[in-house]
């Protein structure tokens, strides 16, 4: 045995010594049924000497068994890589493949063993493995097909913000694929951003149950918790990632990037310094996060380095060319606002809803008697629903013109003046509506919306507004006067 001056002089010998005292150490815990235990110093026993074969078998095994077999065949894969003659790694891939049902997989690996070691203690369990892959196969393809179809379809429908299909789709998933853990982690997603966050919540714990350690549903449960404000919990929950070193560098940025989106920069910035390192660019938002991170942890410079660089650029044009009808963020918005928000919200939800036109709006728009029970909202929600539709219908006479006055209106304000959730131009005929005017004349209630709308702004003379419209000018101040008075009595002018 080296002495201790030797492994004092020899950096290299103190950390094998190091990496073989922890791969002893989690045998021992893994033998006596202690997986968590193991995992720790597996873990570390791997990242000490990442080209240890005979660690790394016995870490994939652990990983395995407590459910992680996705970091289970990272691992594995790692083997390969190392090391091509090794068939062990080729019989557990095989066998973890064919546990989470991906038999085309499970089937190449299994062959691939069976050619490399035809007389391996395992051969005859692979020749097993892949009579009966076959036989599942033969009755499962079509079935295997539609999970692909379905889910391809669900995350189309998220990418797009129709957060009511995606639901419909990943549901009817669901049903029929009860074990497919991915589904479940994209519901609780579309959960959250419809505002159900108990269901959201629920799926994961779903996944965490059928799938323990699974690294998505931990990670969205801690992002979740974080939009929710639950900031203390995320962070402790956090700690079950600091010692996650996964050799698939994309599950490695997904930690990382959670952790950052938490507000965990110090390991967030760690891990992201080590992809970029090893040259991992497989998110556009990748710099994003690395720049927060070293922003937040002190490394100014290199913040700012991003900022000015061609990447951060290129995202902010992205952002600016993208289409808000399909923002997920933003029909999230809108539907919490029907939630959440009080009535003169929900009329300015219902108008911009209504401008949306599609089959997600219109589900949006079917939730108001769920949130509201106020006749004007229901009446004007249901007259747009009419016109969604195609029908000519007038529902109330009065509700009516008041779509007609703001829609009027509409063409004399810019989107981006009026085209937002804190819009005082909406704002202040949602309260009109509730007040109970009676909009007779569109074109003088139009000129007058205008006209206080910039009056608190650059400001517009009277019979400008009303030159825009065709009225006169004594009509449209008799309706700002009248407006004014029901808006806000104590400043009316005019």
């Amino acid at each position: 045995m080296m002495e201790l001056t030797e492994y004092k002089a020899d950096p290299f010998a103190i950390t094998t010594r190091q990496a073989e005292l922890f791969y002893f150490r989690g045998r021992k815990a893994h033998r006596e049924g202690r997986l968590e235990e193991a995992v720790y110093h597996l873990d570390e026993a791997t990242t000490l000497q990442p080209s240890d074969v005979r660690y790394l078998l016995r870490y994939a095994r652990v990983l395995f068994e407590t459910g992680e077999i996705n970091h289970a065949n990272d691992v594995l894969k790692q083997v390969r890589t190392l090391d091509q003659s090794n068939t062990e790694s080729l019989f557990y891939l095989a066998n973890n493949y064919a546990h989470v049902s991906l038999y085309e997989e499970a089937k190449n690996y299994a062959l691939e063993y069976l050619s490399s070691a035809p007389n391996g203690k395992h051969a005859e369990a692979s020749a097993a493995l892949v009579e009966l892959i076959d036989l599942e196969q033969e009755m499962e393809d079509d079935d295997e097909d539609e999970l692909i179809r379905l889910h391809a379809q669900a995350q189309r429908q998220i990418d797009k913000g129709m957060l009511f299909a995606a639901q419909e789709t990943l549901e009817s998933l669901i049903v029929q694929y009860p074990t497919f853990w991915p589904a479940y982690n994209n519901l609780a997603i579309v959960e959250f951003y419809l505002g159900e966050n108990d269901r959201a919540f629920a799926s994961l714990e779903q996944v965490l149950d059928g799938n323990p350690g699974n690294l998505h549903a931990l990670c969205n449960t801690l992002v979740l918790l974080h939009e929710m404000g639950q900031d203390e919990e995320a962070h402790r929950l956090s700690n079950k990632l600091e010692h996650v070193r996964s050799v698939n560098l994309e599950t490695r940025y997904k930690v990382a990037s959670t952790l950052a989106i938490i507000g965990r920069h110090d390991l967030a910035y760690e891990e992201l310094k080590l992809l970029e390192r090893r040259g991992y660019r497989g998110d556009p938002l990748f710099g994003h996060w690395l720049s927060i991170s070293a922003f937040k942890t002190g490394h100014v410079e290199e913040a700012a380095a991003f900022l000015q660089s061609e990447e951060a650029q290129s995202m902010r044009e992205e952002q600016e060319a993208y289409d808000i009808r399909h923002n997920l963020q933003f029909r999230s918005a809108l539907i919490q606002a029907l939630k959440t928000e009080d009535d003169v919200s929900r009329i300015f939800t219902a108008l911009l809803l209504g401008k949306l036109n599609d089959e997600e709006a219109k589900l949006a728009l079917s939730m108001m008697p769920e949130v509201t029970d106020h006749p004007d909202v229901l009446l004007l929600t249901e007259q747009i629903i009419h016109e969604m539709n195609g029908e000519h219908d007038v529902v109330d006479a009065r509700i009516h013109r008041a779509l007609m006055t703001i829609r009027l209106a509409e063409r004399f304000v810019s989107d981006e003046e009026r085209m937002s959730l804190e819009g005082d131009f909406y704002e202040r005929f949602a309260r009109l509506v509730l007040s109970g005017e009676t909009f007779d004349s569109v074109e003088q209630s139009a000129a007058a919306l205008i006209y206080l709308f910039h009056d608190v702004r650059d400001g517009m003379l009277i019979e400008d507004c009303a030159a825009l419209v065709h009225v006169s000018f004594e009509d449209t101040a008799t309706a700002i006067r009248a407006y004014q008075r029901l808006l806000n009595p104590a400043r009316a002018k005019c």
